[in-house]
């Protein structure tokens, strides 16, 4: 019998039940029709290692029995392997096992959160094509996830939302970091603070780009409306002093540096007070806000008219060429309240007093232009109202 052909059969027989193992250890991983397979195979491999032993007396013509050491030594390396063996690898397996659970966990936690938040989350590639999307943003585009996976940002978006999306989605890609950013969306206006966080390969390399999208809009409002409170009347609208004293300080700049006069007019309402005791104070809130929205019909966009406090109102007319031209627009504005106030039914008629300082003559800085048309305007006051006055030096006389 030639030695090497027994020695390669118990190899192969060692191999075979070797792979059975292997196998059998596999069937923690695998589940469904794979495993039926994988229980055949094991089957398979294990008769065939049981048949290599005999095989070479059968070829050889030699029925006798193998010498009871020879098996006795086989039956031992081969358990001795096996169990060097499954010692080795089932730890592996386990482990593997372990982390593919712990994966699928993950994912399928990672899923139930993103389907169930209220905000707009998708999943975009390099190209900004989308590769997931929640029923949230779904919902948004009134489209199904069919409709909509594999298809560009931009097919569902204005070209200007597209290019500021792509921009970003860019940078995300070339920094490999997280970005944050507001969007104003231009389908229903409104407002959205956008999370774009990089899913990262192996390699560490961004692979997509997770979006969050949170609607920020009631916030957006809400600080709106502070800052404009911060800055405007809450009765008329108009801007108040704050606001006034800043565009008044710009204004003044941009004269200076281009040698040119703007004019600054203080209006103050003859006789309101008695308006307001007599017939109360919503119809004199009414005639306040009817009297700026007078003034801001009679004067040009580029000027400012404010809301002092009480009856008082502020007017910034920038790029006056002339002081004759601050005459003329005096006298358009007392033109303008000729005409009555229509208020609940009734008609009222009430006039004005004017005070007019102009840059730079008769000031150069805001509270010196503010406390010349103060001045002004109680020379036009004593007057006799209804009228209106230019500051000059000889009004600071006590």
């Amino acid at each position: 019998m030639d030695v090497n052909f027994v020695l390669i059969t118990i190899a192969i027989s060692i191999l075979l039940q070797f792979l059975a193992a292997f196998l059998a250890l596999r069937l923690i991983l695998i589940t469904g029709r794979r495993r039926a397979w994988a229980l055949i195979a094991i089957a398979l491999f294990l008769m065939a290692a049981r048949r290599c032993i005999p095989l070479f007396r059968l070829i050889s013509g030699d029925l006798s029995h193998v010498p009871d050491l020879t098996a006795e030594l086989i039956a031992l390396v081969t358990s001795a392997l096996m169990l060097v063996g499954v010692a080795w690898i089932a730890p592996i397996f386990l482990s593997i096992k372990r982390s593919e659970e712990a994966l699928r966990e993950a994912q399928e936690k990672y899923r139930s959160l993103v389907e169930s938040s209220e905000d707009p989350v998708y999943l975009v590639d390099r190209d900004c094509r989308y590769l997931f999307l929640n029923k949230k943003y779904l919902s948004r585009l009134s489209l199904s996830m069919e409709e909509v996976i594999g298809r560009p940002y931009g097919e569902f978006q204005s070209p200007e939302e597209e290019k500021e999306f792509t921009e970003k989605i860019k940078e995300v890609f070339e920094t490999g970091r997280s970005l944050h950013y507001e969007h104003k969306s231009r389908r229903d206006g409104r407002y959205f603070l956008r999370t774009l966080s990089p899913v990262k390969g192996p390699d560490g390399s961004p692979m997509a780009v997770t979006v969050i999208s949170k609607d920020i809009t009631e916030r957006k409002r809400t600080e709106q409306q502070l800052a404009f409170m911060a800055t405007h009347d809450p009765l008329t609208g108009l801007p108040n002093r704050m606001l006034f004293n800043d565009r008044l300080t710009v204004a003044l700049a941009y004269a200076q540096r281009n040698r040119q006069k703007l004019t600054v007019m203080l209006l103050d309402l003859d006789s309101f007070k008695q308006i307001n005791d007599t017939l109360g104070h919503s119809v004199g809130d009414q005639l306040l806000r009817a009297v700026g929205d007078r003034l801001k019909g009679s004067l040009r966009k580029t000027d400012t008219v404010a809301r002092m406090g009480g009856d008082e109102f502020l007017l910034l007319l920038p790029q006056i060429a002339r002081a004759e031209d601050a005459a003329t627009v005096a006298q358009h504005i007392m033109k303008t309240f000729q005409a009555p106030f229509s208020l609940e039914g009734r008609e009222l008629c009430i006039t004005a007093s004017i005070g007019i300082a102009i840059y730079p003559d008769d000031g150069e800085d805001v509270d010196t232009l503010l406390r010349n048309a103060d001045k002004a305007m109680y020379r036009a006051k004593q007057k006799g109202r209804n009228n209106y006055q230019r500051y000059n030096p000889t009004m600071d006389a006590p």
